[in-house]
């Protein structure tokens, strides 16, 4: 059996053809660009979209692309969509997890409804960026045509999915962190969050687990890839779920670092614990039920690009990881402290309503430092927000020692060498890290096989 695994990144779509052995055969992938308008909107075109899919399709082995049985996918998201009957887009773009323009919105929630009153149903604060409850209601007040044409709201797995079957769904994992659903009990959607926001409960679709197939492939997207219309598509969900189904991570105190252009960790957890400080994790599903995730987010591979771009122009690649590499040898050598810190927000934070910048703290004239203190600083800064969400989960389970890697970060040995450094704070006996090659695709074959059993 081929499966046609796909995943709908941050900036790229990347797809393999896997068996059911879990061997990757083939897999090509293709990059997508976002759009940024005033007032902090950050979109991706449909246009682009399509572009991508069908030009990662292209680099695949053909012959055994035209073999496939089954489709899985994962998306990025929070991605708010409007979608009419047709499954078509009313807005014309997807809204990404990097749009912002929501404040308002957020503050307008709190003000009216109560953070914890919202907490205590979602499971989250609503904070731009980290839910989709507040990009909804910036419709409802800027753009109220928008809603009164949609049919059903959703994520990017909902509006892929329709393209790709003709039927409608949410899953569960999105239905989760969309800010309208009952997190902390796993139920259903809120009639009493809807009603105070005053939607139209109707366009809020059916919850289906990831891995289920709900519906087949549409000949006009087959006759396209070249490959058999009516073969089953599994339901979509986010990427971070998935991840942690293709680490191997099913049960709670399973961690799944991703070291991507964002950094992210996941950790499982059999009970919906609450963050009573607001902003330090977001509480979500996880992708098999009975399980959530405490999660939370920082800049990536994004910031150090910017940083060696800005900062090391005159050495190449090669030079400059060289010299990471040197500079994070001094600083662990150094008692993991050079009397260096930054505040990690060069892309902003999810976790909260003011907007965050990012800084060095700890600079002195007289005393430097060295450019390469401050890119260790900024690296540390990354490891300062997964602690601190491997320490909540750390109060409810007990964490798994082999912590899962993914990502182009963590191919790197010095810098997973400075990750191992900085997690042994958490006291976790025997703690090692084990990287895990095309955890999301193999994640979306898990699901699959998870319900075909």
């Amino acid at each position: 059996m081929i499966f046609l695994a796909i995943d709908f990144g941050t900036s790229a779509v990347k797809m393999s053809l896997i068996d059911e052995n879990l061997q990757v055969k083939s897999v090509s992938s293709d990059k997508y660009n976002y759009v940024t308008f005033p007032g902090e909107k950050n979109e991706l075109r449909q246009e682009d979209l399509f572009n991508a899919f069908y030009g990662a399709a292209k680099g695949l082995d053909q012959e055994l692309l035209k073999k496939t049985d089954m489709i899985v996918f994962d998306t990025f998201s929070p991605s708010p969509v409007f979608l009419d009957k047709e499954g078509a887009l009313v807005y014309p773009n997807v809204i990404t997890h990097m749009d912002r323009r929501s404040r308002a919105q957020t503050q307008y929630i709190s003000d009216t409804f109560g953070n914890d009153r919202y907490r205590n149903i979602s499971g989250i604060y609503p904070f731009p960026g980290g839910c989709s409850a507040m990009t909804f209601l910036w419709f409802k007040q800027n753009m109220p045509e928008v809603l009164d044409k949609t049919y059903m709201v959703g994520h990017f797995p909902t509006f892929i999915y329709h393209w790709l079957t003709g039927e409608f769904m949410v899953d569960f994992v999105n239905a989760s962190m969309m800010g309208m659903y009952e997190t902390t009990t796993q139920g259903t959607w809120s009639k009493e969050l809807i009603k105070e926001f005053g939607f139209d409960p109707g366009i809020f679709g059916p919850i289906y687990n990831p891995g289920e197939v709900h519906g087949y492939l549409v000949k006009e997207v087959a006759d396209k890839l070249g490959i058999k219309a009516g073969i089953p598509v599994a339901v979509g969900t986010n990427d971070v779920a998935t991840a942690q189904m293709g680490a191997g991570n099913e049960k709670a105190g399973g961690i799944m670092n991703t070291t991507g252009s964002s950094e992210m960790v996941s950790i499982l957890v059999d009970k919906a614990l609450i963050d009573p400080d607001n902003y330090h994790y977001y509480l979500r599903n996880a992708a098999l039920p009975g399980l959530w995730q405490i999660y939370v987010t920082t800049c990536g591979g994004f910031g150090i690009d910017w940083f060696r771009k800005e900062f090391c122009k005159e050495m190449s690649e090669d030079e400059f990881f060289a010299y990471e590499a040197d500079e994070i040898s001094k600083y662990i050598a150094a008692g993991n402290n050079n009397g260096i810190t930054f505040d990690p927000y060069l892309t902003g934070d999810r976790q909260d309503l003011p907007k965050k910048t990012a800084g060095w703290h700890g600079i002195d004239l007289n005393a430097g430092p060295t450019r390469g203190q401050m890119l260790v600083a900024l690296l540390a800064s990354i490891q300062d927000v997964m602690i601190g969400a491997m320490a909540k989960a750390q109060e409810i389970c007990t964490l798994d020692p082999v912590v899962k890697l993914a990502g182009g970060m963590s191919k790197s040995e010095p810098y997973r060498r400075m990750k191992l450094n900085a997690y042994q704070a958490l006291g976790v006996e025997n703690l090692q890290l084990q990287y895990v090659e095309n955890c999301e695709t193999l994640g979306c074959v898990q699901l699959a096989k998870h319900y075909m059993k």
